[in-house]
């Protein structure tokens, strides 16, 4: 029951009184906080709720320019294309909403205990060895990162299965006959204030409660004098009144790090947020964002807590099933007197212009389809006029683009919005102990960049193998160095050293036919330059088979499971 029509108007979000469903999970059982969420939705329910077009009618296309002009600019606000992963993250979501409340049951003694005890002093002292808080309470409560390039609609996602699947706050009065007044704030998103610390993010979420609820808290805690510290614990006092479902704090990258210790303040804050009072968050923000998790997560088994997991969303490749997907569903709304159809070269110019990016694809689309309204004539969509419209409307991301696509990497690391600093990221994710997945054509490169990032220790490796069959060290170094540039570094430790193998034979049966004319190394056409020989765990043995059965690269990559958990890619390339 909404109670928009309860003289709530005043009110954000969407309010309902409680109705309570059965579950299935034992654990979930008897627990009026879990039994109050909506049941899941499958996979087909949940693409049908979240698909999103503007109204399209062939009759629009006989309207005035003007007129089609406001349709086209329609298309941002309304389109909305709801993919496979996406409901990977409604799934992840679902389950740890219901995961946080298990721990904050209202109807146990604990949760009556905790309050008592009064939640500041719980924070204050953290957890013991065990991971109970003073109270003696082990929370189950998850915290999630979303990582990535800004317009790939990492928080666009949440906001939308948010508002559409779930309440905002549910108000209970009664669970099986025993009085139960009590509001329960499913979940409360907000975002770090540019350049400032864990203070400035308490004042926000005071802010946003109010709005929420019509309370006071902002009037009565974020008003009031006191340091950050103050306002934390003020903070989690409200948090755990409000029996909060989830947080999400967006635009991590905005916490400063010298602003009051902004960083590992941040990350411990959410740390014991997530561990001592039992309330989920999930973090999103840029590859900006990775000092916080590199300084603090990786170097401290405190800051990380068991169920912690990341995903890292990159642009979506080329040749993907997503961005062909959305190119094509984004092509059919046209408003221009002519349909043009949709060609491989005008797909193929969408991406160059875009990088895969699609908050960006949708606005490109929209200049170039206005463009072609005002100029008049028969309104085409040409590959002169895309390119115009991105020299124009995209000119102050072409400069970037243009480094990526160069794949200047030097000029990369200015660019950490967009593309993480390898070395650190590799670093980084090699520390990880928690679940991991990367997303996007950033998979492709992470693999490739963590099976080349020990090319001194291979080449080593290589050479000390090569000294027990060359000739000298200066045969062994060469034939190392040429069984290692045949694969690019990516191939079999144990297929480069059979090669090496069978090139020093050939080197050395060759310097014996020659030893008395020419001491010199033998030269390179002698030895015969090396194909690599692909074994079945290649990656590009796997990118070609699946190319034959007419897979993109990506989906041949997560057939052989290399797009999966992080554990595995490090596996894979040991």
């Amino acid at each position: 029951m909404n109670l928009w029509n309860e003289g709530m108007e005043r009110l954000d979000g969407t309010h309902c009184m409680a109705e309570y469903k059965e579950q299935v999970v034992p654990e979930n059982r008897g627990n009026p906080f879990i039994e109050a969420i909506p049941n899941r939705l499958g996979i087909d329910q949940f693409i049908d709720t979240l698909h999103s077009l503007p109204e399209f009618d062939s009759s629009f296309l006989k309207l005035e320019a003007e007129d089609r002009l406001s349709l086209v600019q329609q298309i941002k606000p309304s389109f909305w294309l709801p993919f496979p992963s996406h409901f990977d993250k409604y799934r992840g979501l679902y389950n740890m909403i219901k995961i946080g409340y298990q721990s904050r049951n209202p109807l146990n003694a604990m949760y009556n205990r905790q309050f008592a005890i009064g939640w500041d002093e719980i924070y204050k002292n953290g957890i013991d060895s065990e991971g109970k808080n003073i109270a003696g309470n082990i929370q189950t409560a998850q915290s999630l990162a979303e990582i990535g390039v800004s317009g790939v609609g990492k928080s666009k996602v949440y906001e939308r299965i948010l508002k559409r699947l779930f309440p905002q706050v549910i108000h209970h009065s009664e669970y099986k006959g025993r009085k139960l007044l009590m509001t329960q704030v499913v979940w409360l998103h907000i975002e770090c204030p540019s350049g400032k610390s864990v203070g400035a993010l308490c004042k926000n979420f005071y802010d946003k409660v109010d709005e929420l609820l019509g309370s006071n808290f902002y009037q009565k805690y974020g008003e009031k004098a006191g340091n950050t510290d103050v306002l934390a614990k003020r903070m989690v006092k409200v948090a755990a009144q409000i029996n909060l479902g989830v947080l999400i704090i967006d635009e991590i990258q905005n916490v400063h790090k010298a602003h009051s210790g902004g960083d590992e303040r941040m990350i411990n804050f959410i740390t014991e947020l997530v561990n001592t009072i039992g309330v989920p968050v999930i973090i999103i923000g840029t590859f900006k964002a990775l000092y916080l998790f590199n300084d603090s997560f990786a170097n401290s088994r405190r800051g990380t807590p068991d169920s912690y997991s990341e995903n890292i969303m990159d642009l979506l490749p080329g040749d993907s099933w997503e961005w062909n997907e959305l190119i094509e569903s984004l092509w059919d709304l046209q408003y221009t007197s002519s349909f043009t159809p949709l060609t491989d070269e005008l797909k193929h110019l969408m991406y160059y212009h875009t990088l895969g990016i699609p908050d960006i694809a949708v606005k490109l689309f929209i200049h170039v389809q206005s463009k072609a309204i005002l100029n008049g004539g028969d309104e085409r969509i040409t590959p002169a006029l895309i390119n115009e419209v991105a020299s124009k409307s995209l000119k102050l991301l072409q400069e970037k683009f243009e480094k990526i696509r160069n794949g200047n990497t030097s000029a990369l690391k200015e660019l950490d919005d967009i593309k993480p600093n390898w070395g650190s990221f590799n670093d980084y994710i090699r520390e990880m102990s928690f679940r991991m997945k990367v997303h996007g054509k950033i998979a492709n490169d992470h693999i490739r960049s963590l099976q080349q990032r020990d090319k001194e220790s291979i080449l080593e490796e290589l050479v000390k193998f090569a000294l027990n069959l060359a000739e000298n060290p200066e045969m062994a170094e060469y034939l190392a160095n040429q069984v290692y540039e045949a694969s690019g570094g990516m191939g079999d430790k144990q297929n480069m050293f059979s090669q090496l193998a069978q090139l020093a034979l050939e080197a050395n049966g060759q310097i014996v036919a020659n030893k008395k004319e020419n001491n010199s190394l033998p030269k390179q056409k002698k030895t015969k330059k090396t194909k690599p020989m692909l074994e079945k765990n290649d990656i590009r043995f796997i990118v070609q088979q699946g190319h034959k059965k007419g897979l993109s690269t990506e989906e041949a990559l997560e057939e052989a499971q290399l797009i999966n958990e992080c554990e595995d890619l490090l596996r894979f390339c040991n």
